[in-house]
């Protein structure tokens, strides 16, 4: 009997035992691990411009942005220049489902991630196409095969290649190469021995792989230009339906050629209006990423540098830019956005906030470039935006 009550005993003293352990280590189990963050975005942004990247972390969890730049590969957290400091990190908070949602400007190709403490997601390319431009300047007086060709491009990536191609039928030729120069991207070519007419151009921009760039075409622009000895474009008469009896009058050379084939006559501003993005991409909430993507963008046409200390852009309503005492130097272009940030080489800012900070109207709106003596140097008026910008 002592020795069956021993046995009942030692029997619960074990399954307490066992059952504590059990209990022990029901508490001491860790939760769950924390999932591994998800990072998305698109493929290539066009120009300068603004993407969103989305995401997937823990619900209400935190996760911080890294970046390089294509070609650096220096992962580092991302510095967020929409704020006051421009020094703070680049943070976003996941829903209660999970999701998140990150804006950033991409000035070039830029490999991303996202962090949420020790956890690090995948990592994704963006890369930028170029949004180009390609235009004869106003006002060259009319050589014999002789052409003044401008160009640049966005993001301004200098030392790209660029051929200047001249169309023959249905074949391009290349008439000039060159390459973008300086922090602004852009070229300013004379093209010589180039045939008589109305010739058609375009200039063909080469990407740059190692730093995520791609290439593109600009539009193609037609010009006319005198052959040997001429100063109009030529007009041709109707041949007579019969021999003249009687001494054909003089015909006297058109005062001015056709309209579609006219030479510029009016004098180039020496500093003028390239570029007006009226509308930036996505909603018009008031913040400082929407109004850093609102801006003018003025180039010297000229063939020296010019100071604009004093000059001046308004809009129709009156809201006034002033340059400070800068020089601008030949074909350089100065980019000035609405919004807030920090000025650096040929960027500028307005330095607006909030809804009320939009300068230009999308519906229709005229800009004035003038000097400090208030003379307007150029104008740009527009009624109608199509892409969100007019090139002026």
């Amino acid at each position: 009997m002592v020795t069956t009550l021993l046995r009942m005993i030692s029997r619960l003293v074990t399954k307490a035992v066992v059952i504590g352990v059990a209990a022990t280590f029901a508490i001491a189990a860790p939760a769950s691990a924390a999932a591994t963050p998800k990072l998305s975005g698109p493929a290539q942004v066009v120009g300068f411009d603004e993407i969103t990247m989305t995401g997937t972390a823990d619900p209400n969890s935190t996760v911080q942005l890294w970046e390089t730049a294509i070609g650096w590969n220096d992962m580092q957290p991302a510095k967020d220049f929409t704020s006051e400091n421009e020094a703070g990190p680049v943070l976003a908070t996941a829903d209660g489902s999970g999701k998140f949602e990150l804006k950033r400007f991409v000035d070039s190709g830029f490999l991303f991630q996202v962090r949420q403490g020790s956890l690090v997601s995948n990592t994704i390319t963006v890369k930028a196409k170029l949004a180009v431009k390609f235009w004869m300047p106003e006002g060259q007086a009319p050589v014999s095969g002789r052409l003044i060709v401008n160009g640049d491009a966005l993001p301004a990536q200098p030392d790209l290649p660029v051929q200047i191609q001249r169309k023959t039928g249905d074949t391009w030729t290349t008439v000039k190469t060159t390459k973008t120069a300086g922090n602004t991207a852009t070229f300013s070519e004379t093209l010589t021995g180039q045939p008589g007419g109305n010739q058609t151009y375009r200039a063909v921009f080469s990407g740059d792989d190692s730093q995520g760039v791609i290439g593109t075409t600009s539009g193609e622009v037609t010009y006319w230009t005198p052959t040997s000895g001429t100063t109009t474009p030529p007009t041709t008469t109707p041949p007579a339906t019969k021999p003249p009896t009687t001494t054909p009058p003089v015909t006297k050379p058109p005062t001015t050629p056709p309209t579609t084939t006219k030479p510029p006559t009016t004098a180039t501003p020496p500093i003028q209006f390239t570029r007006i993005q009226a509308d930036p991409p996505g909603t018009d909430s008031g913040s400082n990423g929407s109004l850093l993507n609102e801006y003018f963008k003025i180039t010297n046409m000229t063939k020296k540098a010019i100071n604009i200390n004093g000059w001046t852009v308004r809009d129709g309503k009156g809201i006034v830019y002033r340059f400070p005492n800068i020089n601008i130097n030949v074909g350089q272009s100065y980019l000035v956005r609405t919004g807030k940030g920090k000025d650096s080489g040929s960027f500028r800012h307005w330095g607006r906030a909030g809804k009320a900070g939009y300068v230009w109207d999308n519906l229709g709106d005229i800009a004035y470039l003038r000097n400090p003596a208030g003379g307007n140097v150029d104008i740009c008026k527009w009624t109608k935006l199509g892409p969100g910008y007019t090139n002026c």
